[in-house]
């Protein structure tokens, strides 16, 4: 199943996520918008990180907690992804 999900910013930053969930599992996800990540091939980790793991809030919360000193996020916070991610399961 394909969802995805926008969600502006206060500030004025976009974040855009996609998931192909199957069988409870995350097999696709795509993280997109006009924010910056440092160093930016960490987004691309992270994408690859919550690919293969339970669409469930406990993994995906898991996944993102590990990135937190890995990556900085310029105009919006993993928070705000975490919503987002939780909110289209």
């Amino acid at each position: 199943m394909h969802r995805e999900g926008i969600r502006k910013i206060p500030g004025g930053k976009t974040v855009k996520v996609e998931v192909e969930v199957e069988g409870g599992i995350l097999r696709e996800v795509l993280i997109s918008g006009d924010f910056f990540a440092y160093p930016p091939e960490a987004l691309e980790e992270l994408e690859e990180s919550l690919k293969g793991i339970k669409a469930e809030p406990r993994e995906i919360e898991r996944v993102l907690e590990s990135f937190g000193d890995r990556v900085e996020l310029v105009g919006v916070g993993l928070e705000d992804l975490k919503e987002l991610l939780l909110s289209l399961l």
